[in-house]
């Protein structure tokens, strides 16, 4: 059985993704913050908890995708 995601923790992948979002100049394109959300949350299952660690590993990401 999956666990429930904590409201901290869904606070804490959306603000990254909000704030890789800006940083890349996607945040008017869904598809583009669909694509981001899947990464970051991949990220976050991997182990990646602290947000800044979490944030440098989505933005090294997102510029090698």
């Amino acid at each position: 059985m999956i666990a429930p995601v904590s409201k901290e923790d869904s606070r804490l992948c959306a603000g990254v993704v909000r704030e890789v979002a800006r940083a890349k100049g996607v945040d008017a394109d869904p598809a583009a913050i669909g694509a981001l959300m899947v990464k970051v949350a991949r990220l976050f299952n991997k182990g990646l908890r602290e947000r800044d660690k979490l944030l440098s590993a989505a933005m090294d990401e997102e510029t090698a995708a």
